[in-house]
């Protein structure tokens, strides 16, 4: 904020204030009979120019400028500057002084502390030597460059200046007196010349006839009350009829005395002056808000009952529920009133008042009572455009419009007058007032010609008469076509469209009206119809407008008989929406499920209603719709919507200048919000996995699902073919529903369910294990009878006469002379004798079942290839993880041996070793540091071993290489940027958490992983509720590592709080993901191998 004071020594002041400080600003200027105003680009060639000294650190302040001297004394003088040009760095907080002496390179400083406004006095100088002077500015990222240095000044007394250029020019006469004198006379006219927060000036004048001698002062200074007096020029000799006082407590009254004082002694009596050092002013009393205009409030308050100097006030408003003020003045205002304009209408406003002098602001006064911004209440204005709609020769139906201004109140009454053409006395047509737009003037003379008018009243009373209308025949209409369409409004005006609404003619004609045409006319151009066939409704929507053109238009009804009269013209209109114009917004509630239309106007006044209509029909106590309207928003909610709720739902803001808007509800538009309305009524438990199975080694069963979110508070149920069970577990943290089936067999088949209840989300997932059609009982495998011949067996079930059987060997089918009889239940393939079988014998046999019900099979691999089991892969389980070598097929019988760090590892509870039909494997429960290495299997046939390792050394795990600090520091509204470097191989993910949970990149909180190197997470316009404990996990396959960061976020002004330390850690491989492992293999059932960990069926 900006304030300009004049003083008499041609000082300007500037008052800067903004929401956290108050500063003044200082400038003098040399007395100029001329002021020149130009630009850089366009000097004079006589006049150089140079632009601001860069700054000597990057954010520094720019050099100041315009450094000059003033008020020139024996050892005195007052430098004053200009701040720099440059507004791009933060803000200055002070400047510091330096001088040097002419013909001298070193600079020394004035100041010891930075001063905050462009003016220093600088004493202690050597009388008649000449100095220059420098500024520099300082601000939070450092001090600027200095300052252009000033002209050359002499500290030299006034008069002794003013004697050597005189006798430089002429003789000067001697002053008789002055031999004479001895002690000099007294100081006269003490005064504080500079008076500021941080220090004052005080001024004198010399005595005079001062004497031959030489001259000085003595300065002495007492508190009010102590009757003790203190020298304050102790350690200077002071010559100069200026010394500047710092440091000046608040509060307290001083008084000064000077003496002057020469070799013979020191003056008789001392000149007194009293200061106090009042600080700021009291705050202002009382504040009153009143009604003014439809945008702006007249405020009025008391003034402050301390006003210690007051220099003026400052007003801030802010709205009602927000704790944001803003600020109604930008320079201290010296009256106790105010006009605050720029004001949102219909809006409600409260207002305070801080008086501010030299020494700053004021404590806030009390807030105002809140105020509603409208027009002060007044009568309304003349309504217009009176026109006749019908006659029937004894009477007439008239109309009119309403008044352009309400008044600030609801009209509620109309009163009509009437007078023959040929007469001047007007006479009441209705005593009891009317609130409808439209009047049946009875008692008229056939042939007489009428003038109306109309006056429209409201609270404050009964507004200006309308002008008469023309002059109206009462004659009876007879005409076949209608009369005059009425009321004519024009709604939802936009930049290419508008709506035109209408009121149906009195006066039908003939028949029945069938439809209307609508006619426009652009400024300075003729009407045209918008339709070329008849419309049935009264509104139609015209588009294709031009922004910013005028618009006027007219409405004619038709009838069988043809196009009747043209309705009197609407009121111009310009194509351009209102500002801060919104749309209906049409939407599902996220916590009930409504379904609803809202509008929130950009305007309102008191007297403002919300006016809902479906297809430009008012909606009055619809029982299929609820209406609640709140300050400047109205919401429409269906009761029970379905295909009757169809079609163009409008709202019109009464009261205001046209804020109105519409909405179209189509049927694919309720049908989707249908369904949404539906899904948050009856919500669901979102799942992750659905219902899945893992077979476990001897036979057990494990059936899992896994949902997306999940609270303590969750309720579940498992049923097996109807039936509940009860050894059913979870976990809230992995959020994993589990049940084991111990022994699964024949009769184990069933439907598996999960039911879950979670507050009001519920769900269900079902995994069906039962096979109806043709199936092996058991699989293939070999047996050898007692003549020692090979026989592959297996046995089958569910069967029936047309179910066939087929033989396979390497994908090739086997046609046996007779074939199998499948209702025997098994069936046998000879393949040779023991003492016969050979390397022919060898291969892939695969043996195949199937009717129209369904198919099986059952494969057998005697092909020898050992080599065909697949490299080590790990996976992640809710209980550790597991390695898994894939193969052709795997049973019990097949020897393997798994190893870590070549010692050979036996089954336990810590590593559990099984497998199925596909793969061995081997799990680790709960994994930590000393399962890391190298681990291996291998698989041995009959004449050879095969072996698979996985490297679980971490050597490679993903880790923070650096960057990263244990704690964090920061005020609220700064920008935290958390940035560190990764590293592993593979490239390792990277995850940010805060207080153990993940956080999500959004605008506020944006994590970014350039190059798979660079990991950042970066706050901006951190709050206090962003302090915590944040940390990073950085891990691929072969573990990782978590580093965490303590954040602290503290107010302006407050102290940063203590630190508390963050920790780093390592993560093992990625030994605990939170994903249960996938069922191996996409079968509905358990797999089946030569030994299948299912039972076999009896």
């Amino acid at each position: 904020m900006l304030y300009i004071r004049k003083e008499k020594m041609c000082t300007i002041i500037l008052y800067i204030r903004n929401n956290t400080r108050f500063e003044v600003l200082i400038y003098t200027v040399l007395p100029l009979c001329l002021l020149i105003l130009y630009s850089p680009t366009l000097l004079p060639c006589s006049l150089p120019y140079s632009p601001d000294a860069a700054p000597s650190v990057a954010g520094a302040p720019g050099a100041p400028i315009s450094v000059k001297a003033f008020d020139i004394n024996s050892d005195y003088v007052l430098v004053a500057w200009k701040p720099p040009n440059t507004t791009n760095e933060a803000a200055i907080t002070g400047y510091f002084v330096d001088k040097r002496e002419s013909g001298s390179a070193t600079w020394s400083q004035c100041n010891d502390a930075s001063v905050r406004i462009c003016k220093y006095p600088v004493h202690g100088l050597s009388v008649g030597h000449a100095y220059h002077f420098r500024v520099r500015a300082v601000n939070s990222a450092g001090i600027s460059r200095p300052s252009r240095e000033s002209d050359k000044v002499t500290a030299l007394d006034p008069a002794e200046r003013e004697r050597l250029v005189m006798k430089k020019y002429c003789s000067m006469p001697s002053n008789p007196n002055m031999g004479y004198v001895t002690l000099p006379g007294e100081p006269t006219d003490m005064h504080a010349s500079e008076i500021f927060k941080s220090y004052i000036v005080l001024s004198w004048k010399p005595p005079s006839p001062g004497g031959r001698a030489p001259l000085w002062y003595i300065i002495e200074k007492s508190v009010s009350g102590t009757g003790a007096w203190q020298r304050i020029n102790t350690a200077v000799k002071l010559q100069s009829p200026r010394y500047p006082v710092f440091d000046l407590e608040a509060g307290k009254k001083y008084q000064f005395r000077v003496y002057s004082e020469n070799l013979y002694g020191a003056s008789e009596s001392p000149t007194c002056m009293c200061f106090a050092c009042v600080g700021v002013p009291s705050a202002p009393g009382q504040v009153v808000a009143t009604r003014n205009t439809k945008s702006s409030v007249f405020v009025q308050w008391n003034p402050p009952k301390h006003p210690n100097h007051l220099i003026g006030y400052y007003i801030d408003a802010s709205l009602v529920g927000s704790k944001a003020w803003a600020p109604c003045n930008h320079k201290p205002y010296k009256h106790t009133r105010f006009v605050v304009h720029g004001l949102t209408p219909g809006e409600t406003y409260v207002f305070r008042v801080q008086a501010v002098n030299i020494y700053g602001l004021s404590d806030e006064s009390q807030e105002s009572t809140p105020i509603a911004v409208e027009s002060a209440l007044t009568t309304p204005s003349a309504p217009h455009g009176i026109t006749m709609l019908s006659c029937d020769g004894a009477s007439m139906i008239i109309a009119w419009k309403s008044p352009k201004h309400c008044g600030g109140s609801k009209i509620n009454a109309y009163y009509v007058d009437k007078r023959d053409a040929d007469t001047l006395a007007w006479k009441e047509v209705n005593s009891a007032p009317t609130k409808t737009k439209t009047y049946t003037v009875d008692g008229l003379t056939e042939g007489t010609f009428y003038e109306f008018k109309v006056q429209a009243g409201n609270l404050a009373g009964v507004g200006v008469p309308s002008a008469p209308s023309t002059p109206l025949k009462c004659e009876a209409w007879t005409s076949a076509v209608p009369g005059p369409a009425y009321d004519l409004a024009l709604r939802e005006v936009r930049g290419d469209s508008l709506v035109i609404l209408w009121k149906a003619p009195v006066y039908t004609g003939a028949s029945a009206i069938t439809g209307y045409i609508v006619e426009m006319a652009k400024k300075g151009h003729h009407y045209h119809p918008l339709n070329e066939e008849a419309i049935g409704h009264c509104y139609l929507q015209v588009t294709g407008l031009e922004a910013g053109a005028e618009y006027t238009f007219k409405v004619k009804a038709v009838n069988a008989e043809g196009v009747g009269k043209a309705s009197q013209a609407s009121e111009p209109v310009v194509a351009k929406a209102l500002p801060g114009t919104q749309e209906i917004q049409c939407g599902v509630d996220e916590d009930t499920g409504d379904i609803f239309l809202s509008f929130e106007a950009c305007e309102i006044s008191e007297t403002s209603n919300f006016a809902w209509s479906k297809n430009y029909k008012e909606i009055s106590d619809c029982p299929r719709v609820a209406i609640e309207t709140k300050g400047k928003h109205s919401k429409l909610t269906f009761v029970n919507p379905d295909v009757s709720d169809l079609g163009a739902f409008s709202v019109v803001v009464t009261d205001t200048d046209g804020v109105s808007a519409s909405h179209t509800v189509t049927e694919d538009a309720l049908n989707t919000m249908l369904e949404l309305s539906y899904n948050i009524r009856h919500p669901i438990v979102p799942l992750k996995h659905q219902l899945n199975y893992e077979v476990l080694e001897k036979g057990h069963v494990r059936f899992w699902l896994q949902c997306l979110k999940m609270s303590p508070a969750v309720t579940y149920r498992f049923i097996v073919n109807d039936k509940e069970s009860h050894k059913i577990s979870h976990d809230v943290n992995t959020r994993v529903i589990q049940m084991t089936v111990d022994h699964f067999s024949k009769a184990s088949e069933a439907t598996y369910t999960v039911q879950i209840h979670d507050g009001r989300a519920k769900n269900q997932s079902s995994l069906v294990l039962l096979r109806d059609g043709p199936h092996f009982a058991e699989y293939l495998s070999y047996h050898v009878d007692d003549d020692c011949t090979v026989l592959l067996v297996c046995k089958v079930a569910n069967v029936k006469k047309e179910t066939v059987f087929h033989w396979f060997k390497d994908e090739e089918e086997i046609v046996l002379a007779t074939p199998p009889n499948v209702m025997s239940g098994s069936v046998a393939l000879p393949i040779s004798l023991v003492t016969t079988f050979s390397r022919k014998d060898q291969g892939h046999y695969k043996a195949k079942l199937s009717d129209d019900r369904g198919k099986d099979t059952s494969v057998f691999d005697i092909s020898g290839q050992g080599s065909s089991a697949s490299e080590l892969v790990l996976q992640c389980t809710p209980e550790g993880i597991r390695l898994q070598c894939y193969m052709k097929y795997y049973t019990e019988e097949i020897r393997t041996a798994w190893l870590h760090k070549d010692s050979k590892i036996s089954s336990s509870e810590k590593m559990r070793i099984a497998g199925t039909a596909e793969m061995a494997w081997m799990q680790i429960r709960e994994p930590s540091e000393k399962e890391k290495g190298h681990y291996s299997i291998q698989i041995m046939d009959a004449t050879k071993s095969h072996t698979r390792t996985f490297d679980l050394s971490g050597q490679d795990r993903g880790r923070v290489v650096g960057g990263l600090p244990d704690v964090v520091t920061i005020m609220e509204q700064k920008t935290l940027s958390l940035t560190c470097t990764v590293w592993g191989d593979p490239s390792p993910e990277v995850t940010w958490f805060k207080n153990e949970n993940e956080v999500v990149s959004t605008e506020h909180a944006k994590i970014t992983l350039e190059a798979n190197k660079f990991a950042s997470l970066t706050i901006t316009a951190v709050t206090p509720e962003d302090s915590g404990k944040y940390s990073i996990n950085v891990r691929n396959k072969y573990g990782g590592e978590f580093v965490e960061i303590t954040v602290s976020v503290y107010k302006h002004g407050e102290s940063p709080p203590e630190p508390k330390m963050g920790g780093r850690g390592a993560t093992p491989a990625p030994l605990a993901s939170k994903t249960p492992a996938q069922t191996p293999t996409p079968s509905p059932s358990p797999a089946r191998s030569l030994k299948s960990p299912t039972p076999p069926r009896k």
